[in-house]
């Protein structure tokens, strides 16, 4: 099981083969094959409960491709946004889903590198992944045009035949305890005064936030504070990296490193380089 974590692209992940488990922004999504699911940037998930027989197509697209006009009209506008609101967890045909699939075999075939297909790839060892990948792909214009592809083709069935998956619905402790978190970020809320206030007990709301979310619910108070983080970079463009992380309660850039980088899984200069 991977940590709960975000990456600064866009993902679709095609499922294959095999059962797992996504905890996408605090739902719960069982994964079998004919699942298409999109990740935005500014969506925490964590995949887990895979079983031996999981194998599932990551395909990464960079923000250089949404900065062409034609996916600005309303139909693929979505893809661009950091967060968007919805469910991007559904379930298509399997034959659109071997079409998608298909489109992925060949582009390992095409490679004269070794990659193995079908593949299970993390964000990091993906299709498109920084500078076209050029480590996995000996030709980025053949890998463009394939990824080009998959996003506009994936992108239309999910909306044309997606059915939406219906996520588990969450402990109603667990759900007050997120409201509360989001709805006071001031406050500095410890796992007792939590529990009082959710009228259970301090291990079992530990260990029914751990279940059904993920992460503990410190990791949970991060990932709120690194979100907003990015929101005050956002609107103030002028402030520094430090300043920002102090701005939104971290209490030194060192804690604020490890905890992005934990997320991220680059440094926040990386991050920002682009």
């Amino acid at each position: 099981m991977r940590n709960p974590h975000r990456h600064k692209e866009l993902e679709m992940n095609i499922i294959i083969k095999g059962c797992a488990e996504y905890i996408l922004s605090e739902q719960r999504y069982k994964l079998t094959p004919g699942n298409i699911v999109w990740l935005f940037p500014g969506q925490e998930h964590q995949l887990t409960k895979t079983d031996s027989n999981f194998e599932m197509y990551v395909v990464v697209f960079k923000e250089d491709l949404f900065k062409k006009n034609q996916y600005l009209q309303e139909k693929y506008h979505m893809l661009s946004e950091q967060n968007p609101e919805g469910s991007f967890c559904r379930r298509v045909s399997l034959s659109s889903i071997e079409k998608l699939e298909k489109t992925c075999q060949s582009l390992c075939e095409l490679n004269n590198k070794n990659i193995l297909s079908p593949a299970y790839y993390y964000a990091g060892q993906a299709f498109g992944y920084k500078d076209n990948s050029p480590y996995l792909h000996s030709d980025p214009i053949l890998l463009n045009a394939g990824l080009t592809y998959l996003m506009t083709v994936g992108w239309h069935i999910f909306l044309t035949e997606g059915a939406e998956e219906k996520n588990k619905a969450l402990n109603p402790a667990v759900e007050k305890a997120i409201a509360l978190l989001k709805a006071f970020p001031e406050e500095d809320f410890g796992l007792t005064d939590l529990a009082i206030k959710c009228g259970v007990s301090s291990s079992r709301l530990s260990r029914l936030f751990n279940e059904q979310i993920g992460s503990s619910i410190v990791d949970y108070k991060n990932k709120l504070k690194l979100e907003q983080f990015l929101d005050c970079i956002k609107q103030n463009p002028s402030f520094s990296i430090s300043e920002a992380c102090y701005m939104v309660g971290f209490g030194s850039y060192s804690q604020f490193y490890k905890i992005f980088k934990h997320s991220f899984g680059i440094s926040p200069k990386a991050y920002f380089a682009d």
